[in-house]
């Protein structure tokens, strides 16, 4: 991972946390970013969440760089963050799959049709509420993607932005809404992962 040209990595998480210095963090994006992938790799056999997993580490790096300790080896906190998330990634998409799979085999016993459409239709109110106070650029990248089901690719020509930058966009749009509409958690996830 490491070259002769290559400058201290340790010092540029040191340099992104003291002088929120965005070379240095390009630069350690760009000396880490594949080798992350790689490691990934490890735990998450899809490449492109494993690419949203390694971004997601790199925005919050940014993101809390005021709290990262200056003394820390960077390569030892990006393996273990990317590790973490990984393991969060494979944690969370087992609930989903038990609670698909338990909702699949063990019906609502009520199944009033009725109440389920009330349910339905509040989520799907309050979805739209939300989606109506995201970013401009958030909720376009979140509908497009789950709800029109365009490609990355799709997306990224459209709003003239990255790949990565439109993954970065549904992401934290997927973010907010989780936490938004945390009492309907289940539906919600089982809404959007259809």
């Amino acid at each position: 991972m490491k070259n002769i040209n290559t400058p201290n990595v340790d010092h540029l998480l040191w340099s992104i946390s003291v002088n929120d210095d965005e070379a240095a963090y390009r630069s350690l994006f760009e000396h880490y970013y594949a080798a992350l992938c790689l490691f990934a790799k490890r735990y998450i056999e899809d490449r492109d969440v494993r690419e949203d997993i390694v971004q997601d580490v790199f925005f919050n790096i940014w993101e809390k760089r005021k709290s990262i300790t200056a003394n820390i080896s960077a390569r030892n906190y990006l393996v273990t963050s990317v590790k973490n998330l990984s393991l969060n990634y494979l944690r969370k998409q087992s609930y989903i799959q038990e609670y698909q799979n338990k909702i699949i085999e063990n019906p609502p016993l009520y199944s009033n049709g009725e109440e389920d459409l009330y349910t339905l239709n509040e989520l799907e109110a309050l979805l739209a509420k939300t989606l109506e106070k995201l970013p401009p650029e958030y909720r376009m990248a979140f509908e497009m993607s789950r709800m029109e089901q365009k490609s990355m690719e799709e997306i990224a020509e459209i709003m003239g932005v990255s790949i990565r930058t439109v993954e970065r966009y549904r992401n934290k749009a997927l973010e907010i809404l989780k936490k938004e509409l945390k009492d309907y958690l289940p539906l919600l996830l089982l809404l959007l992962n259809n």
